[in-house]
C-alpha cells in the first residue's frame, strides 16, 4: 500500500433554477443522449443540492503562469520548459460530484449516503454549469495523500483556501497561486483522516453490512493511533435551504 500524493481543485456550485428545468427533447436518434450525459442530466436536475466540480492538478501547476491565446512559442529548451510549467484552466478535466445528506435513523456506527460522479468535457466550466442552472459559489484546494487497502480508500488531507486578495468575482480562478501562499482552513495545521468504501448496489443489505464491518475493523485496527468516528449528519447536509 503506497500513498499517492493528491492536489485537487474543488469548486462549489449552487442551483438557481428549480429541478427539472432541463428536460430531454423527444425525437429521433439525433436526440438520443450518451449514457454519461443522461446520468449528468439526472444528477443536476434531481433536486436543489450544492454540487462540486473536482479537478486534479499537479504541484507544479501552483504559481505557474496561466496560458492565453496570445502566447507565442519562441523555441528552444527554455521556452519548452516554460510551456510545460504553464497552467491552462481551459484544458482542466473535471468531474461533477453529488453527495446526498447521510441516511437518518440507521443506528449504524458508520455514515452512509447516496453518491454520484460524472465526468464532463474539457473547457470553460462556468458556461456548462450555467446551462444546467448552477452558479459558482467558491473554491478551495484539497491537499493530501490517498491509500487503497483492500478496497478501502483512506485519505489523509487538509483543506486550503485561496488568499483573500486573490479572490476573483464570481468566477473560478484562471491560475493557481503558490502552494505555500494557500491558507489552511485549520490554522493549527491539522489533517483529516477519512476512510470510505464505495458500494455499487446500495440496495443489497449484505454488501452494505460487509462494507460497514470492514470500516469498523479498520477503526479497531487504528484505535491506538487515531480515533475514527462518523461525522455529524447535518454537517454533511448538501441541500439548498
Amino acid at each position: 500500500m503506497q500513498p499517492n500524493r493528491i492536489h485537487e481543485r474543488h469548486l462549489i456550485f449552487k442551483p438557481y433554477r428549480k429541478p427539472g428545468f432541463l428536460r430531454p427533447r423527444p425525437g429521433g436518434s439525433q436526440d438520443v443522449q450518451a449514457p454519461e450525459v443522461q446520468r449528468l442530466n439526472k444528477l443536476l436536475n434531481g433536486g436543489l443540492y450544492f454540487v462540486k466540480a473536482v479537478g486534479t492538478v499537479n504541484a507544479t501547476d501552483f504559481a505557474a503562469p496561466a496560458t492565453s491565446n496570445d502566447d507565442v512559442a519562441m523555441g528552444g529548451t527554455a521556452s519548452e520548459r516554460q510551456r510545460q510549467n504553464t497552467y491552462d484552466a481551459s484544458n482542466q478535466s473535471w468531474r461533477i460530484e453529488f453527495r446526498d445528506i447521510p441516511d437518518a435513523g440507521t443506528g449504524s456506527a458508520v455514515t452512509s449516503r447516496l453518491m454520484s460522479t460524472s465526468k464532463i468535457p474539457y473547457g470553460e466550466l462556468t458556461p456548462v454549469m450555467d446551462a444546467w442552472g448552477y452558479d459558482y459559489v467558491s473554491e478551495y484546494v484539497l491537499e493530501g495523500d490517498i491509500f487503497i487497502l483492500d478496497g478501502t480508500v483512506i485519505q489523509l488531507h487538509r483543506v486550503l483556501n485561496f488568499p483573500a486578495h486573490e479572490q476573483p468575482s464570481r468566477t473560478p480562478f484562471s491560475h493557481l497561486p503558490p502552494l505555500e501562499a494557500m491558507v489552511p482552513l485549520d490554522p493549527s495545521g491539522g489533517y483529516i483522516l477519512q476512510a470510505s468504501i464505495t458500494v455499487q448496489d446500495s440496495g443489497n443489505p449484505d454488501l452494505m453490512k460487509a462494507a460497514s464491518q470492514r470500516l469498523l475493523g479498520l477503526k479497531e485496527h487504528l484505535k491506538s493511533a487515531v480515533k475514527l468516528e462518523p461525522a455529524d449528519r447535518l454537517s454533511l447536509d448538501t441541500r439548498v435551504k
